[in-house]
């Protein structure tokens, strides 16, 4: 359970990166924001985004509440 945090963290992490590039641009690299043009497609990255980020506080509620199982039968 805690690789597929691992795992989830480093892919939602990444996701981010590129949402930013995607809504700010990047004038040294030579890469325009594209929002302006494609605000469909950024409204269904931001969500997925969020959604992913609701993934991860779920993931850690449930190895939490995993842990503390296991403290208590031992």
């Amino acid at each position: 359970m805690q690789a597929s945090l691992t795992l989830l963290t480093a892919s939602a992490s990444a996701a981010a990166a590129i949402v930013y590039l995607a809504h700010k641009g990047n004038v040294r690299a030579n890469w325009f924001a594209i929002c302006q043009q494609f605000e469909s497609f950024c409204e269904r990255i931001s969500g997925s985004l969020i959604g992913s980020f609701a993934a991860m506080v779920i993931l850690i509620a449930l190895i939490s509440l995993s842990a503390f199982a296991l403290a208590r039968h031992h």
